[in-house]
């Protein structure tokens, strides 16, 4: 049964972890504004009920005060003790204005509220018929007991209400203490477990970073160690190209010696049998001198071959119009002997390899003689630069890919035989033929050294066909890697 891996990337494991450790910290915040918004509302409120006992005791005491100083004018009969009525009422009705602001719309304190204040204006009342009384000077006592009676009636009314308004406070201050306490217990647990979650998620950050740094450190190692391996093939297979390039060199040599006997021997043979009768034999010399001259020309392209794979300077200056008069002028006899009509439009200097550029454009003109079979030949070269951009909406860069910003494309049009789009990538490897040798001449690597030389400028190579219309051959060379 197949396993599913669930393995999270370090980058995905790092967003991941950042994301909780923000979201967690942004609650770790807001739960310590709303505690501390809440504490200051619980901190306001307890100002605020202190304030209302104190209000409550206040009404109290003045009235009792008030009280407290009649009875001091019936011991002493001191007249200043009944000047105390000129502000009871004044203090009490702003003690009472102060408490009925704060706990107006408290449903629990209405009836409570009512109750003070009528109990006040009898109490005010009471104080002020005694006042009126003592002052008469004919003080009874049936009338003495009553008013006296009346006003503790009035004060134990008083205290009951007072008892019920700060019953009613301190229960609330209890709640409210109560629930404080635990908001507050709470908060501290949440921020207590939020503070340690942060910790291990930053533990896991910093371990992430180290997983991160590991494996980058890793993939550095591995890059080092590729491209040390990479520097070694590289140096091995230039040693294995100029091995190459030595052996074709010597095998040229050494084996036009033995190609040049077998020639010579071949023609002495011939002329010596000259008159001889048997057409068999001199059928088999005239092919031995034909597969002498095609092995002469193989290893002359093969050694043609194995240098355009050398590094050479390709920061030269080319005049494109010197090169194809001197390919013109190689050229020439045949050119003249198959009455080429050649028309080549004037070209731009570029930078490359002045000898591969010519070996380049004169395989090309070479091929397109080799495949001519109208009776007057056309070969129509032309040169335009191209931007990668208006390169990529043609077909001709399928298989490359495009380093620099501007081309420099010539074209090579003949009027040939031509071929099927189907072999385009055939006729550009190496011993790869679309004709048979008996119907044209040729190796097999013509094009392949084209594609060679155009490979070591850092361009592209590749052709427009049609059967019987002829070909056009586009080789495109980078412009500004080399200004």
């Amino acid at each position: 049964m197949p396993t599913i891996d669930l393995k999270i990337s370090n980058k995905n494991y790092f967003y991941l972890i950042a994301g909780f450790s923000i979201i967690i910290i942004l609650s770790s915040i807001l739960l310590a504004l709303y505690t501390i918004t809440d504490n200051y509302r619980s901190l306001s409120y307890l100002d605020k009920a202190y304030g209302i006992n104190a209000r409550i005791d206040k009404i109290y005491s003045i009235l009792k005060d008030a009280e407290n100083q009649q009875r001091a004018f019936l011991i002493t009969a001191k007249p200043s003790f009944l000047n105390t009525n000129n502000y009871v009422a004044r203090d009490v009705n702003f003690e009472y204005s102060g408490l009925y602001s704060v706990l107006k719309g408290e449903k629990e304190q209405d009836e409570n509220l009512i109750a003070l204040r009528i109990e006040i204006e009898m109490k005010l009342k009471v104080l002020d018929q005694g006042k009126k009384y003592f002052e008469s000077g004919n003080l009874k006592n049936d009338s003495l007991r009553k008013i006296i009676t009346r006003g503790d009636f009035i004060m134990n009314k008083a205290k009951e209400t007072v008892d019920k308004m700060k019953k009613i406070e301190y229960k609330r201050l209890s709640l409210l203490r109560e629930s404080t306490f635990t908001k507050s217990e709470l908060s501290i647990f949440i921020i207590a477990l939020t503070s340690g979650i942060s910790i291990l998620l930053l533990v896991s950050i910093l371990l992430a970073l180290r997983r991160e740094h590991a494996s980058k450190t890793r993939v550095e190692e591995k890059l080092i160690a590729s491209e040390k391996q990479l520097q070694l093939q590289v140096h091995m297979l230039n040693l294995s190209n100029k091995e190459l390039e030595q052996f074709a060199y010597v095998a040229s040599h050494d084996l036009e010696e033995p190609l040049r006997k077998i020639s010579s021997f071949s023609e002495k043979i011939h002329l010596k049998l000259s008159d001889y009768p048997d057409e068999e034999v001199i059928d088999c010399l005239k092919r031995l001198n034909n597969s002498v001259a095609r092995m002469r020309v193989l290893i002359s392209d093969l050694l043609n071959y194995s240098r355009v794979t050398r590094l050479l300077d390709i920061n030269e200056t080319v005049n494109l119009d010197h090169v194809f008069k001197l390919i013109t002028e190689d050229l020439g006899v045949a050119l003249a002997s198959k009455k080429v009509e050649m028309n080549i439009m004037p070209l731009h200097e570029i930078k490359g390899n002045n000898t591969q550029l010519r070996q380049l454009f004169q395989n090309l003109i070479s091929n397109a003689l080799k495949f001519s079979d109208k009776p007057i030949p056309k070969i129509d070269v032309t040169g335009k630069y191209y931007t990668d951009k208006e390169l990529k909406e043609t077909d001709w860069i399928k298989d490359f890919s495009t380093k620099q910003k501007k081309y420099y494309c010539i074209f090579v049009k003949d009027n040939g035989i031509g071929f099927e789009l189907q072999y385009l990538r055939q006729i550009f490897v190496i011993f790869q033929r679309l004709h048979g040798r008996s119907e044209y001449e040729g190796t097999g690597i013509g094009l392949a050294i084209c594609k060679r030389i155009v490979e070591n400028h850092e361009g592209f190579i590749t052709a427009e066909s049609e059967v019987g219309k002829g070909t056009t051959f586009i080789v495109g060379l980078p412009v500004n890697k080399f200004i």
